[in-house]
Parts: C-alpha cells; sequence; structure tokens
C-alpha cells in the first residue's frame, strides 16, 4: 500500500497549490475540446465515413471529461484533509 509521507508541509502546499492552479486549465481544455468537435458533427465542411468515426471516438472520449474532473478536485480535498490532520498530529505530538 502506497503511503502519504509529508516531511515539508510547505512544500505539500505547494503541491497542492499547483494541482488547484492546474485544473482549470484541464477544464478549459476539455471545454476547448468540446467547441471543436462541433466541426466533426457532420457540418458541411467535412461529412463521411473517416467524421463519423472520429466524431463517435470522440463522443466516447468526451464521457470521461467530467469523471476526470471530478477525480482531481476530489484528489484535491483529499490531499488537503491529509495535510490538516497532519498539522494536527503534529501540533498535538509537540504540546
Amino acid at each position: 500500500m502506497n503511503k502519504i509521507v509529508i516531511t515539508d508541509t510547505a512544500k505539500f502546499e505547494e503541491v497542492i497549490t499547483n494541482i488547484e492552479n492546474i485544473l482549470p486549465q484541464i477544464k478549459d481544455s476539455f471545454q476547448s475540446t468540446r467547441r471543436n468537435s462541433e466541426g466533426m458533427s457532420g457540418v458541411d465542411t467535412w461529412k463521411g465515413q473517416s467524421q463519423e468515426t472520429l466524431y463517435e471516438k470522440y463522443q466516447t472520449l468526451e464521457q470521461n471529461f467530467a469523471p476526470i474532473e471530478e477525480t482531481i478536485e476530489m484528489y484535491i480535498r483529499f490531499l488537503k484533509k491529509t495535510l490538516e490532520y497532519y498539522k494536527a498530529l503534529e501540533d498535538s505530538m509537540n504540546a
């Protein structure tokens, strides 16, 4: 089983902040991809078997976007709670 070992709380907080800062970029990327997919949905610009195949593949992949976002948000909450508990334990051990 993997363990989280915190040796530097400031660095741990920095990791959490970095993940929090990346999440909006991921969401923006997914949103941009959704907008770009409109060109694959059988418009006059592109029709045919390859268009249909690509669009079907995209629709399958798009179903993963929301779960990915939710998982990252859950992981951030998990890391914050872990840090909170670690600091509380550290404080009680120092008292």
